[in-house]
């Protein structure tokens, strides 16, 4: 599990919905609940067909992966994963931490009346 980049969002007191891969949903749920709310996670009975095909279009990286994070402040995936792979050359997201089992990328773009991680 990404403990270290779930200590550093609980620093930074964020109050965004995180995105992040469904296996991680619970144990985000568990150590940033009720503060920090989770896009998705495992039950994916919750959620919807419609939803989920944007979020695996998403993490698959395939045509159209890009409106389903458009409005989000803070993606938190596997470091080795298609999209942090994507996004590194993306610029439209910054890496505002990384180790080696995760990265957090936040938009460049600012938002008004929204939290976001600062950079390191």
């Amino acid at each position: 599990m990404p403990v270290d980049a779930v200590n550093f969002i609980q620093r930074q007191q964020l109050r965004v919905a995180i995105f992040s891969p469904d296996y991680w949903g619970g144990y985000l749920i568990y150590r940033l609940s009720p503060r920090d709310k989770v896009v998705v996670d495992d039950r994916h009975d919750f959620y919807g067909e419609n939803f989920l095909a944007a979020y695996l279009t998403t993490m698959h990286v395939e045509p159209g992966w890009e409106s389903f994070i458009h409005w989000r402040n803070c993606l938190l995936l596997p470091r080795r994963s298609a999209l942090a792979a994507v996004l590194l050359n993306t610029p439209e997201w910054k890496i505002a931490y990384s180790d080696d089992l995760a990265v957090i990328f936040v938009p460049t773009r600012e938002h008004e009346d929204t939290d976001r991680v600062p950079s390191r």
